[in-house]
């Protein structure tokens, strides 16, 4: 058994060393060699790896149904997402995973754990549109936990198309504080963003009249 253990344990080992330098050492390997078989079977690694993780991602998908889920489902989303960070986990697909997971953890009452989840996608070198998203998520996260100043912290301005969603989070965030006045003032500016873009907004529209002195 010990022995079989020690086995276990140098596979593992591998496993790491793998993730950590794996694909370095094929590249490099490709470059100074220049040989073109080398470097189709580095690309033909790339594409395996993206399409596995796909599947692994579709799984998720299928054991996370829209709605309340079963205490199996949300076991089932645990397990594949935990699947996909731990062997993907420089993919989009981990980062979506893990958004994913998030959502399931809040309507689960787990806020810890959701926050958890979106943090480690913010630590990752992924999407910008993604980093976005999270951020954003994270943030009413924190405000529900009544961690304000820390969530407002977060929501930095930014020229793209994820501001909107920002200052609107900020003004709900705002009005949690007791601040009515910054809140009507993120509110407003949000406004002008959905006036800009031709959008419509009734929910944002209903905000700001609440606050109407």
């Amino acid at each position: 058994m010990a022995e079989m253990k020690t086995e276990e344990e140098q596979v593992e080992a591998l496993k790491r060393w793998w993730q950590e330098n794996g694909k370095s050492l094929i590249l490099t390997v490709a470059v100074t060699i220049g040989g073109v078989l080398s470097w189709n079977g580095y690309q033909d690694h790339q594409v395996n790896q993206a399409e596995t993780a796909s599947v692994y991602f579709q799984q998720l998908m299928n054991s996370a149904p829209v709605g309340q889920l079963t205490e199996e489902e949300v076991a089932q989303v645990r397990h594949n997402s935990g699947l996909l960070k731990t062997e993907f986990g420089s993919s989009t697909y981990a980062q979506f995973a893990a958004l994913m997971v998030a959502r399931v953890e809040v309507q689960e009452g787990n806020l810890t754990a959701a926050a958890a989840e979106l943090q480690w996608v913010l630590k990752q070198q992924g999407d910008a549109e993604v980093h976005a998203l999270a951020t954003i998520r994270l943030a009413k996260v924190l405000g529900a936990q009544d961690q304000y100043d820390e969530a407002l912290a977060l929501l930095v301005d930014g020229d793209d198309a994820w501001q909107l969603g920002r200052l609107e989070a900020r003004g709900d965030l705002l009005i949690a504080k007791g601040d009515l006045d910054a809140a009507r003032a993120a509110y407003t500016e949000a406004s002008l963003l959905v006036a800009a873009s031709g959008a419509n907004n009734p929910l944002l529209g209903l905000k700001l009249d609440n606050l109407a002195q």
